[in-house]
């Protein structure tokens, strides 16, 4: 199965900043990030191929879900904020990025593939 993460890319081309000076590494991580949003965009525009060859969808569809997707955390700004949520156990605050409560340990509850993102 191939990794949409990695796809069209092998592991030499994620930098490393060990022995490179700061703006360069800086540099370097701007390039690998623009070449990742390039990639992901291909994938989805890939997808999106697919979906409109095998069903009847429009992109008046594709807009329309855009745009509710995007209303979900109450601003129409073309991004899909992560929103901080409660730890199941302790019920204190729990940042997106994070897998596990920093406060008891607790790992974070997945209830969609994009929470796991």
């Amino acid at each position: 199965m191939i990794n949409p993460y990695t796809f069209g890319m092998d592991s030499s081309s994620r930098p490393t900043t060990s022995s490179t000076p700061s703006g360069a590494a800086d540099a370097s991580d701007l390039r690998y990030l623009e070449d990742r949003v390039d990639r992901l965009s291909l994938i989805c525009m890939a997808m999106w191929s697919l979906l409109q060859d095998k069903t009847k969808l429009t992109e008046e569809d594709l807009m329309e879900r855009v745009k509710m997707l995007d209303l979900m955390d109450g601003k129409e700004d073309g991004k899909a904020t992560k929103t901080v949520s409660k730890c199941s156990r302790c019920e204190r605050p729990m940042n997106a990025r994070h897998k596990k409560c920093i406060y008891c340990g607790h790992a974070k509850l997945i209830s969609s593939a994009f929470d796991a993102l």
